[in-house]
C-alpha cells in the first residue's frame, strides 16, 4: 500500500519555526510557577489571572474595525504594554528581593510565561497600527526574522 500522491506533493503550509522554540522556555516558566504556587498553598489564582491578564488590553478595541491579524488601534498601548517582559521583570525582582508577597513572584512568572509562550506563536508587541511586529528579534536585537 501506498500513501495518496495528492498530499506526498503538496507543500505543507504549516511547519516549524525557529520562533517556535520560544515555547519551551515559556512552558518551562510557568512549570516553575505552577511549583512555587504549590510550595505555598497559593492555588491557581496567581496563574489563572496574570496567564490571562495580558489579553485583556484586546477588549479595549472591541466594535473598531479592522482587518485580519490587525489589533484595534486604540488597544495597541495597552497590549504593548503587557506584552513587554519589562513589568514582569521587574515585579519579579521586587518579589523576589522579598518587598512583596510570593504571591507576586508566581503572578511575574505566570505573566513572563505568557509573554515567552506568545513569542513563540507568532503573537507579541504590535506596531502602531495595530499589526505585528516581525518578530521577537526586534525586541531582543536578533534581527526581524522568524
Amino acid at each position: 500500500m501506498s500513501a495518496p500522491t495528492s498530499t506526498m506533493t503538496e507543500p505543507s503550509r504549516r511547519r516549524l519555526r525557529p520562533r517556535h522554540l520560544w515555547i519551551i522556555p515559556g512552558l518551562a516558566i510557568a512549570v516553575y510557577a505552577n511549583s512555587i504556587a504549590g510550595e505555598h498553598n497559593l492555588g491557581l489564582v496567581p496563574l489563572l489571572l496574570f496567564g490571562i491578564l495580558p489579553k485583556l488590553p484586546f477588549f479595549l478595541g472591541l466594535g473598531q474595525s479592522t482587518q485580519r491579524g490587525q489589533l484595534p488601534p486604540r488597544a495597541v498601548v495597552g497590549w504593548n504594554a503587557m506584552h513587554h517582559p519589562t513589568l514582569p521583570l521587574a515585579v519579579f525582582g521586587v518579589a523576589a528581593a522579598g518587598i512583596l508577597p510570593v504571591f507576586w513572584t508566581v503572578s511575574a512568572l505566570a505573566w513572563l510565561s505568557h509573554i515567552v509562550v506568545d513569542w513563540g506563536v507568532g503573537d507579541g508587541l504590535r506596531s502602531a497600527d495595530g499589526f505585528r511586529l516581525p518578530g521577537v528579534g526586534r525586541l531582543i536585537g536578533l534581527g526581524g526574522r522568524e
